[in-house]
C-alpha cells in the first residue's frame, strides 16, 4: 500500500471522526480539559471554549507536524476562527482593552505582524484604538506554504525609539513572535510588548518563559497542547499516521 493512500486513509479517517466530534456532546469536556486560565484576558473560559467550538478549530487524537518541524497530538488551526468575524471582533476587542490599560502612560505607535490571518487582529485593534492612541500596522511577509514569517518591512516603516508591539495568531516556541520582536529592534525601535490570540505549549519550551518575563505579553487563550520533536514523538513511536498542518480541514 502506497503513502499516498495511507495518508489519504488517515485524513478521512481524521475528517470523520471530528465531525462527528463536533456534531455530538463529547467535544465539550474535550475542550473544557485543554483550556487554562489566561491571566491578561477578560474573555471567560467559557467565552473560549464558546469559540473553539463555534470554529471547530482544534483537532483531537491526531499526529500532526507544526510549522516547526514538532509533532503533536492537539492542534489549534487559527484560520478556521479567522473565518468568523464575530470571533475576531471578540478578540480583537479584548486586546485593545489590555493594550489601553498596560500602555496608557505610555503609548505605543504601531504593531508588528505577519501578513497572515494575524493580520485581521492587528488591523481591528488598530482600528478600534485609532480615535485614543493611534497605532499603525506594520506587517512582514508570510509564507502559507512554508508556515514561514519574513523579516523584511518598508522602508521607514518603522523609526527609532517608536515603541511597537509584536502581534502573531499563535505561538508555541516563542520564536515566531520573538522574530516579530527582533524586526523592531534590528530598526531601532523599542519593544514595548508582545500579543497572540493564544499560547499553545505545555510549559517546555525555555524561551516562552523567557519572553513572558522580559515584557508584557498578552495572550487571549492558554491551551494545554504538548508537542515533542520526531526523535521524542510517542506517536511516532506508536506508528500513528502523520498529517501535516497545511493539510488540516475546515470542517
Amino acid at each position: 500500500m502506497s503513502s499516498k493512500t495511507m495518508d489519504e486513509r488517515a485524513f478521512k479517517e481524521m475528517f470523520d471522526r471530528h465531525r462527528d466530534l463536533y456534531d455530538g456532546p463529547a467535544i465539550d469536556p474535550k475542550l473544557k480539559g485543554i483550556i487554562r486560565d489566561a491571566p491578561c484576558a477578560k474573555l471567560s473560559d467559557w467565552d473560549i471554549h464558546r469559540m473553539l467550538r463555534t470554529s471547530r478549530s482544534v483537532f483531537f487524537d491526531t499526529h500532526v507536524e507544526v510549522v516547526s518541524g514538532h509533532h503533536t497530538a492537539t492542534y489549534l488551526r487559527f484560520a478556521s476562527i479567522a473565518r468568523f468575524p464575530q470571533l475576531v471582533r471578540l478578540i480583537v476587542r479584548d486586546m485593545a482593552d489590555w493594550i489601553r490599560q498596560t500602555f496608557q502612560k505610555n503609548p505605543i505607535v504601531g504593531i508588528a505582524a505577519p501578513a497572515s490571518e494575524a493580520r485581521l487582529l492587528a488591523d481591528g485593534v488598530a482600528s478600534i484604538l485609532q480615535a485614543e492612541m493611534p497605532v499603525r500596522v506594520v506587517l512582514t511577509p508570510y509564507g502559507p506554504e512554508t508556515g514561514k514569517i519574513g523579516t523584511e518591512v518598508s522602508p521607514g516603516s518603522i523609526k527609532p525609539g517608536e515603541r511597537f508591539l509584536a502581534l502573531n495568531d499563535v505561538t508555541t516556541r516563542g520564536n515566531c513572535v520573538g522574530k516579530l520582536g527582533t524586526v523592531v529592534t534590528d530598526h531601532r525601535g523599542v519593544l514595548a510588548g508582545m500579543m497572540v490570540f493564544a499560547r499553545r505549549d505545555s510549559g517546555q519550551f525555555p524561551l516562552m518563559g523567557e519572553l513572558t518575563a522580559k515584557y508584557p505579553f498578552y495572550y487571549t487563550a492558554d491551551l494545554d497542547m504538548p508537542q515533542w520533536e520526531p526523535k521524542a514523538c510517542p506517536l511516532c513511536g506508536a506508528k500513528k499516521p502523520l498529517l501535516s498542518w497545511r493539510d488540516m480541514p475546515e470542517f
